[in-house]
């Protein structure tokens, strides 16, 4: 679950999501957060090569 840097954020989310049961700010914060992420990605994706 926490190996290297994509684990250890992995990780992170997973405790924030446990804790965010009984936290509702917190709760919100990471609805945003995901809210956030899901918005960046591009809706067609790009091809690199020509």
């Amino acid at each position: 679950l926490a190996i290297g840097e994509a684990g250890a954020k992995n990780a992170a989310l997973l405790a924030a999501s446990i804790l965010s049961l009984q936290d509702h700010d917190l709760a919100d914060r990471l609805d945003a957060w995901r809210k956030h992420q899901t918005d960046k990605v591009a809706e067609t994706p790009i091809d690199p090569i020509p």
